[in-house]
Order: C-alpha cells, then sequence, then structure tokens
C-alpha cells in the first residue's frame, strides 16, 4: 500500500460561513460549481448525516471516472473541516480509495482560505508504480476543484 497526498491553499472573497455552507449543507450539489461532475444526488445508503454534517454521503456522476461512492467520514463544525472518501469503479485497478479534507478558515477581513488535501490510497506493486501518476492527478484536481469552487461562490457575490 502507498499513500500520496497532495495539498493547496485558494484564497476566496467571501465569508468563510459562506463557503462552509456551500462544502457541508450544499454537499449534495457539487454537481453546481465542481467541473467533470455531471450530476450528485444524496446516497442512499448513508441518510444521517455524520458528527453533525447535513449529509452522509453522496453519488456523483463524473466525466472519465463514471459513478462515485463518496462518504462523509470526518466532520467538524467548528474548525470548518469535511472529510470524505470516494470509491468508484472507473478509477484505476491499483487505486483503492481517495480521500478529500476541506478546510474553510477566515483570511483577512473580507475573505477566506481553502485548504484540501487530497489522498490516495493504492494497492498492490502496481500501485507503487502508479503512485506517481496519480500523484499528478491529485496535484491538478487539489488545485481544481477550490478554483472551481471560488469561481462559484465569487459570482454568486
Amino acid at each position: 500500500m502507498t499513500t500520496v497526498t497532495r495539498r493547496s491553499t485558494t484564497t476566496i472573497a467571501a465569508d468563510p460561513d459562506t463557503i462552509w455552507k456551500e462544502l457541508d449543507v450544499n454537499f449534495l450539489e457539487i454537481s453546481n460549481w465542481a467541473g467533470g461532475v455531471k450530476s450528485s444526488v444524496a446516497h442512499p445508503a448513508t441518510p444521517e448525516g455524520v458528527n453533525g454534517s447535513a449529509h452522509g454521503g453522496r453519488l456523483c456522476d463524473v466525466e472519465g471516472v463514471g459513478m462515485t461512492d463518496e462518504r462523509i467520514i470526518g466532520f467538524d463544525a467548528d474548525t470548518r473541516t469535511l472529510t470524505y472518501v470516494v470509491r468508484a469503479e472507473g478509477l484505476p485497478f491499483f487505486v483503492d480509495r481517495l480521500e478529500n479534507t476541506w478546510t474553510v478558515r477566515p483570511d483577512g477581513p473580507n475573505g477566506a482560505a481553502v485548504d484540501v488535501e487530497m489522498t490516495g490510497i493504492t494497492k498492490g506493486p502496481v500501485g507503487r508504480v502508479g503512485a506517481f501518476p496519480l500523484g499528478r492527478l491529485l496535484a491538478k484536481a487539489a488545485a481544481g476543484l477550490p478554483d472551481d469552487l471560488r469561481r462559484h461562490i465569487e459570482h454568486q457575490a
């Protein structure tokens, strides 16, 4: 098993609570702002939230990946931190799962910083080799998704 982690921080010109609402309350609506997510709905196997989250999980139809099973595994409203695990049949066979952690924190009087940490857990000998290209993909996603969120939030303001 090999673990690959990539991080990014994006500054958004909006109140941290506005951004947090998009990640928590509007968790099911990621297809409204995330590039490549064609649709997203509540996960029927996770009807209850986790540790106070508004939702327990979602199913997303993602371009090039197919259906993803995304389940919240960590939630802290006080620190505005949300972690979910992603599994999908369309991921390379050597990828066991992905984990995404989002944290929203104040950044100046009129903005917030959104920290994203994306981790891929690979399996088998091919997973060790595949960790390098997986790292490149995670780096791209760790920068791209929060950028999509920034455009969405700032466009609404």
